[in-house]
Protein backbone atom coordinates (compact mmCIF):
# COMPACT_ATOMS: atom_id res chain seq x y z
CA UNK A 1 0.00 0.00 0.00
CA UNK A 2 1.02 3.85 -0.52
CA UNK A 3 1.40 5.91 1.78
CA UNK A 4 -0.78 8.95 2.44
CA UNK A 5 1.03 12.20 0.95
CA UNK A 6 0.99 14.63 3.58
CA UNK A 7 -1.42 17.95 2.96
CA UNK A 8 -5.05 19.04 2.70
CA UNK A 9 -7.62 16.27 1.68
CA UNK A 10 -10.70 17.04 -0.13
CA UNK A 11 -14.02 15.76 1.06
CA UNK A 12 -15.41 12.70 -0.48
CA UNK A 13 -19.10 12.71 -2.33
CA UNK A 14 -21.97 11.99 0.19
CA UNK A 15 -22.28 8.17 -1.07
CA UNK A 16 -18.77 7.19 0.59
CA UNK A 17 -19.96 8.14 4.02
CA UNK A 18 -20.00 5.86 6.92
CA UNK A 19 -22.18 6.11 9.65
CA UNK A 20 -19.82 6.35 13.09
CA UNK A 21 -21.37 5.99 16.49
CA UNK A 22 -19.05 7.43 19.03
CA UNK A 23 -18.03 6.20 22.54
CA UNK A 24 -15.75 8.30 23.57
CA UNK A 25 -15.67 12.35 23.43
CA UNK A 26 -12.38 14.08 22.59
CA UNK A 27 -10.71 15.73 25.45
CA UNK A 28 -12.30 12.44 27.67
CA UNK A 29 -10.24 10.27 30.29
CA UNK A 30 -13.03 7.59 30.54
CA UNK A 31 -13.09 5.24 27.86
CA UNK A 32 -16.54 4.31 27.58
CA UNK A 33 -17.49 0.79 25.56
CA UNK A 34 -20.77 0.23 24.43
CA UNK A 35 -22.60 -3.15 23.08
CA UNK A 36 -21.78 -2.80 18.93
CA UNK A 37 -25.39 -4.17 18.52
CA UNK A 38 -27.69 -2.96 20.77
CA UNK A 39 -25.43 0.46 21.42
CA UNK A 40 -25.93 0.14 25.34
CA UNK A 41 -23.33 1.17 27.89
CA UNK A 42 -21.22 -1.70 29.02
CA UNK A 43 -18.35 -0.17 30.84
CA UNK A 44 -16.34 2.52 31.39
CA UNK A 45 -12.55 2.63 32.62
CA UNK A 46 -10.29 5.74 33.26
CA UNK A 47 -7.92 5.98 30.75
CA UNK A 48 -3.81 7.84 31.78
CA UNK A 49 -4.59 10.16 28.29
CA UNK A 50 -7.21 12.09 27.25
CA UNK A 51 -8.66 10.85 23.62
CA UNK A 52 -7.21 13.30 21.21
CA UNK A 53 -10.50 13.34 19.13
CA UNK A 54 -13.63 11.18 19.32
CA UNK A 55 -13.12 7.80 19.62
CA UNK A 56 -16.08 5.04 17.87
CA UNK A 57 -16.54 2.40 15.38
CA UNK A 58 -18.17 2.39 12.20
CA UNK A 59 -21.86 0.83 12.18
CA UNK A 60 -21.94 -2.41 9.58
CA UNK A 61 -18.33 -3.30 9.85
CA UNK A 62 -17.27 -6.34 11.73
CA UNK A 63 -13.31 -7.36 11.81
CA UNK A 64 -11.54 -10.53 12.09
CA UNK A 65 -11.75 -10.16 15.94
CA UNK A 66 -15.48 -9.79 16.00
CA UNK A 67 -15.58 -6.26 16.68
CA UNK A 68 -16.47 -3.63 14.30
CA UNK A 69 -13.61 -1.21 12.63
CA UNK A 70 -11.97 1.30 14.88
CA UNK A 71 -12.72 4.98 14.08
CA UNK A 72 -11.13 8.56 15.45
CA UNK A 73 -13.32 11.36 14.10
CA UNK A 74 -11.14 14.35 12.91
CA UNK A 75 -12.89 17.09 14.76
CA UNK A 76 -12.45 19.70 17.12
CA UNK A 77 -16.49 19.69 17.42
CA UNK A 78 -17.87 18.70 20.64
CA UNK A 79 -19.65 14.79 19.93
CA UNK A 80 -21.03 13.32 22.92
CA UNK A 81 -20.84 9.89 23.60
CA UNK A 82 -23.29 7.88 22.04
CA UNK A 83 -23.69 9.72 19.57
CA UNK A 84 -24.30 8.70 15.51
CA UNK A 85 -22.24 11.03 13.10
CA UNK A 86 -22.17 10.77 9.78
CA UNK A 87 -18.20 10.50 8.02
CA UNK A 88 -16.42 10.36 5.32
CA UNK A 89 -13.08 8.01 5.90
CA UNK A 90 -9.57 10.22 4.79
CA UNK A 91 -7.51 7.68 6.17
CA UNK A 92 -6.01 4.85 7.81
CA UNK A 93 -3.63 4.24 10.78
CA UNK A 94 -1.86 1.13 10.13
CA UNK A 95 -2.25 -0.27 13.99
CA UNK A 96 -1.17 -3.89 15.28
CA UNK A 97 -1.72 -5.28 18.50
CA UNK A 98 0.05 -8.50 19.89
CA UNK A 99 0.51 -8.83 15.57
CA UNK A 100 -2.79 -8.46 15.30
CA UNK A 101 -4.51 -6.21 13.02
CA UNK A 102 -6.12 -3.26 14.85
CA UNK A 103 -5.85 -0.60 12.21
CA UNK A 104 -8.29 2.72 12.84
CA UNK A 105 -9.84 4.57 9.86
CA UNK A 106 -9.48 8.52 10.51
CA UNK A 107 -12.94 10.56 9.28
CA UNK A 108 -13.96 13.63 8.78
CA UNK A 109 -17.40 14.86 9.39
CA UNK A 110 -19.15 16.60 5.85
CA UNK A 111 -17.97 19.80 5.02
CA UNK A 112 -14.82 19.48 7.17
CA UNK A 113 -11.00 19.41 5.75
CA UNK A 114 -8.32 18.68 8.20
CA UNK A 115 -4.69 17.98 7.67
CA UNK A 116 -3.25 15.08 7.51
CA UNK A 117 0.60 15.49 8.63
CA UNK A 118 3.09 14.60 10.85
CA UNK A 119 2.20 16.63 13.29
CA UNK A 120 -1.37 14.26 13.43
CA UNK A 121 0.85 11.16 13.35
CA UNK A 122 2.75 12.13 16.05
CA UNK A 123 -0.32 12.75 17.95
CA UNK A 124 -1.99 9.34 17.31
CA UNK A 125 1.26 7.76 18.14
CA UNK A 126 1.96 9.49 21.33
CA UNK A 127 -1.31 8.89 22.22
CA UNK A 128 -1.53 5.14 21.55
CA UNK A 129 1.26 4.45 23.74
CA UNK A 130 0.05 6.46 26.78
CA UNK A 131 -3.29 4.64 26.89
CA UNK A 132 -1.29 0.85 26.72
CA UNK A 133 1.65 2.01 28.82
CA UNK A 134 -0.11 0.53 31.57
CA UNK A 135 -0.21 -2.80 29.83
CA UNK A 136 3.19 -4.01 28.91
CA UNK A 137 2.16 -8.11 28.24
CA UNK A 138 0.38 -6.31 25.53
CA UNK A 139 2.88 -5.27 22.05
CA UNK A 140 1.59 -2.56 20.46
CA UNK A 141 2.83 -1.00 16.87
CA UNK A 142 1.67 1.77 15.17
CA UNK A 143 2.65 2.66 11.84
CA UNK A 144 2.03 4.52 8.49
CA UNK A 145 -1.43 6.88 7.79
CA UNK A 146 -2.42 6.11 4.89
CA UNK A 147 -4.97 7.52 2.64
CA UNK A 148 -8.73 7.58 1.74
CA UNK A 149 -8.82 4.82 -1.26
CA UNK A 150 -7.13 2.82 1.73
CA UNK A 151 -9.81 3.49 4.11
CA UNK A 152 -12.74 2.60 2.02
CA UNK A 153 -11.13 -0.85 0.64
CA UNK A 154 -10.81 -1.65 4.30
CA UNK A 155 -13.92 -0.54 5.65
CA UNK A 156 -15.72 -2.61 2.27
CA UNK A 157 -13.86 -5.47 3.46
CA UNK A 158 -14.98 -5.35 7.15
CA UNK A 159 -18.53 -4.55 6.45
CA UNK A 160 -21.17 -6.95 7.81
CA UNK A 161 -22.80 -9.79 5.87
CA UNK A 162 -26.39 -8.93 4.56
CA UNK A 163 -26.31 -5.04 5.74
CA UNK A 164 -26.38 -3.85 2.33
CA UNK A 165 -23.77 -1.68 2.47
CA UNK A 166 -23.66 -1.35 6.38
CA UNK A 167 -23.05 1.63 7.80
CA UNK A 168 -22.53 3.79 4.50
CA UNK A 169 -25.77 6.41 3.63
Amino acid sequence: MRPNVWGVLRPMASSKRVRIFVETESGSNVRRVYDETTHELLSTRRVVSPYPFPYGFILGTTTEDGSAVDCYVLTAKPIRSGSVVEGEPVGLVEQFEDGEVDHKVLAILPGDAPRIDADLHETLLSFTDALFRPFPSVRVEVGRILGAHEARVFITSHRAAGLGGGGST
